[in-house]
C-alpha cells in the first residue's frame, strides 16, 4: 500500500502528460516539451536549496561523495559487461536488426571537431551542477544572514516535470520491430546489471542494501530520484540519488563519444533513463542513425520502470 500510495501522483502525473501530448496541437507540445530543461534547472536549484543544510557538515559531504564515487562504476560497469557479453550471444539478431551499422556513415572528425560537439553536452552538466551549488549557496546565505526566501516545493516542479515527459512518451510512435528481443534486451540488462551492482555497493560502502539498490535503481533519472529517495530517507540520501545519477549522466556522455560509433549498445545503456530525453542528442551525434530506435526504447522502459523500483525498495 506505501509502494501504490507514493507511485500514484507520479503514474497519474504521467498518464495525464501522454494524455494532454495525444490531444494537443504540436506546435503546443513542442513548446511545452521545450520548458524540460528550465523547468529542471529550476527543480535543481531548489533541491540544491533544500539540501544545503548537509553542506554545512564538510563530513556528510565526504561521505555522500565517497558512496556516490564507489556506487557509481558499479552501477555503470556491471550493466556494460552484461550488454557486451549479451551482444556476443545476439549477434546474428543484432546484424538482422542493423542496430550497427559495420561500414560506418560518418566522417572521421578530427579531436577539435569532437571537442566541440562534446562542449553542448558538457555545458548542460555543468549548468546542471551549478544550479544545485547555486540553490545550496543560496542556503548558506540565509543561514548565514537570517532571513528565509519563500520558494516553492522542489515536489511541485517534480510532477510538472513528469507530466512534461509524458508529453514528450506521446510522440513516440513504438512499432513491433521496437520491441524484439535485441531492442529489449539492453534495458533488462541495465535493470539486471543496476541491482547487481547496488548489491555489490552496499557491501563496498558498508550502507544499508535496500536504500542503496532505491539509489542504483534511478537509472540516471536524477529530478527523480533526488526528491523521491529524499523524501523517504532524508536529505543526505536525496543528495547521494542526485549525486550519483549525475555522475552516471557524465559517464554515460563521455562513453558515448569514446564508443559510441563502435559499441553503441553499451554507451546507450549506461545512460539508462536519460537516453529518452537529455542525452537522445548525444546519441544521434554519437551512434549510428540506426541505434536511435534503441535508445528511444531502453529510455522509455527504464523511465517507467525507476519510480516503480525506487519505490519497490523504499517501501
Amino acid at each position: 500500500m506505501n509502494v501504490l500510495n507514493a507511485l500514484w501522483p507520479i503514474l497519474l502525473a504521467l498518464l495525464a502528460g501522454v494524455a494532454f501530448g495525444r490531444l494537443a496541437p504540436a506546435p503546443v507540445n513542442r513548446r511545452l516539451i521545450g520548458l524540460i530543461a528550465p523547468l529542471i534547472w529550476l527543480m535543481l536549484f531548489l533541491i540544491g536549496h533544500e539540501f544545503g543544510e548537509i553542506l554545512l557538515s564538510a563530513q556528510a559531504v565526504g561521505q555522500i561523495l565517497r558512496n556516490a564515487v564507489i556506487i557509481t562504476p558499479c552501477v555503470t560497469l556491471i550493466p556494460s559487461v552484461l550488454i557486451f557479453l549479451s551482444m556476443q550471444l545476439l549477434r546474428q539478431r543484432r546484424a538482422r536488426l542493423s542496430v550497427v551499422n559495420p561500414a560506418g556513415n560518418t566522417a572521421r572528425l578530427s579531436f577539435g571537431q569532437r571537442l566541440r560537439q562534446a562542449w553542448p553536452p558538457l555545458r548542460e552538466a555543468l549548468i546542471a551542477l551549478g544550479m544545485v551549488a547555486g540553490g545550496a549557496l543560496l542556503f548558506l546565505l540565509e543561514s548565514w544572514l537570517d532571513f528565509h526566501l519563500p520558494l516553492p516545493s522542489s515536489g511541485t516542479f517534480l510532477l510538472l516535470l513528469i507530466g512534461m515527459v509524458g508529453i514528450d512518451l506521446a510522440q513516440i510512435r513504438l512499432s513491433r520491430q521496437w520491441l524484439s528481443i535485441s531492442m529489449l534486451a539492453v534495458p533488462a540488462l541495465v535493470v539486471v546489471g543496476s541491482l547487481l551492482g547496488g548489491m555489490l555497493a552496499a557491501s563496498l560502502t558498508g550502507e544499508p542494501l535496500r536504500p542503496v539498490m532505491a539509489v542504483s535503481t534511478a537509472f540516471g533519472w536524477f529530478s527523480l530520484s533526488s526528491v523521491l529517495i529524499g523524501d523517504a530517507l532524508g536529505q543526505s540520501w536525496g543528495t547521494l540519488a542526485l549525486s550519483v545519477d549525475l555522475f552516471r549522466e557524465l559517464v554515460a556522455i563521455l562513453l558515448m563519444y569514446v564508443i559510441g560509433q563502435r559499441w553503441p549498445e553499451i554507451a546507450i545503456g549506461t545512460g539508462g533513463a536519460t537516453t529518452m530525453d537529455t542525452t537522445l542528442p548525444i546519441v544521434k551525434q554519437t551512434c549510428p542513425p540506426a541505434a536511435l530506435p534503441l535508445a528511444l526504447v531502453s529510455g522509455f522502459f527504464l523511465t517507467l520502470l525507476a519510480p516503480i523500483t525506487m519505490n519497490l525498495f523504499l517501501a
